[in-house]
């Protein structure tokens, strides 16, 4: 693999970390998933490459997912309508929701929260108001969705340590209200903040910004792909508007 300049890249050390994919694993857990058609939106800021840690390729979440279920399935098509910089879940719903919606697809990956918990002066009362009007939508249309949710941002290098209790609690927050969208409306909820410890999430931060470096994304789409695959194992009816039941994650 080579990154964006044409380098190339040693992937040892993402082939050997439990925490992320191993050769082959996406297509054994993906075999037989129903989805076809992918988007990707939410309040993150779109990114090619990620900052790199040596080791683990520069390849962004979204993209590995995109690839994995692409590689399941014939004929995939995957949008990606993430924003050039944080976004609030409203902004979220009114300039990304109608596309999703347009793409006429059958499984989306929702980000949103990242933008309430770094505020410094948070109003998240209508954060999950929010989620409902983004993630109702979907799920009459026919789609699968999954929320995603964050590295705790609390230990993010470059965050002030005066701040750190607040962020931590702030986040707690939002993936309480995040978790019970998804369990009300029959979604996935994934947990990035669970992934790694107090002392070890550090390392997935980027040093210039709250983004997460190659680690990070290697990690994140090894836990989103492999919920899809317990979620294609177990065999839950696809979305719809009956709003099925979920299994818990």
């Amino acid at each position: 693999m080579s990154d964006t300049t044409g380098r190339r890249i040693s992937l040892v050390r993402e082939g050997t970390d439990p925490r992320c994919l191993r050769p082959g694993e996406a297509g054994r857990l993906l075999t037989g998933a129903p989805w076809r058609r992918l988007v990707v939106l939410g309040d993150i800021a779109v990114e090619r490459a990620a900052e790199q840690v040596e080791g683990y390729g520069p390849r962004p979440w979204y993209d590995r997912v995109a690839t994995a279920l692409g590689d399941a399935a014939e004929g995939f098509a995957y949008l990606n309508l993430l924003g050039r910089r944080e976004l609030r879940a409203a902004q979220v719903r009114s300039g990304q929701l109608p596309a999703a919606l347009a793409f006429r697809g059958d499984l989306a990956l929702v980000c949103c929260g990242t933008a309430y918990t770094t505020d410094e002066t948070p109003a998240m009362n209508g954060l999950t108001a929010e989620l409902v009007r983004i993630v109702t939508p979907l799920r009459d249309a026919g789609y699968d969705v999954a929320l995603l949710g964050s590295y705790q941002l609390a230990g993010w290098p470059g965050l002030p340590a005066g701040r750190r209790e607040q962020v931590a609690e702030q986040q707690k927050r939002v993936s309480e209200q995040a978790r019970a969208v998804a369990l009300r409306h029959g979604t996935l909820y994934i947990d990035l903040a669970s992934h790694f410890s107090d002392t070890e999430v550090a390392a997935v931060w980027s040093r210039d910004r709250a983004r997460p470096n190659s680690l990070g994304h290697a990690v994140a789409a090894a836990a989103v792909v492999r919920a899809l695959g317990a979620r294609t194992a177990a065999a839950v009816p696809t979305a719809g508007a009956d709003h099925g039941p979920v299994r818990p994650w």
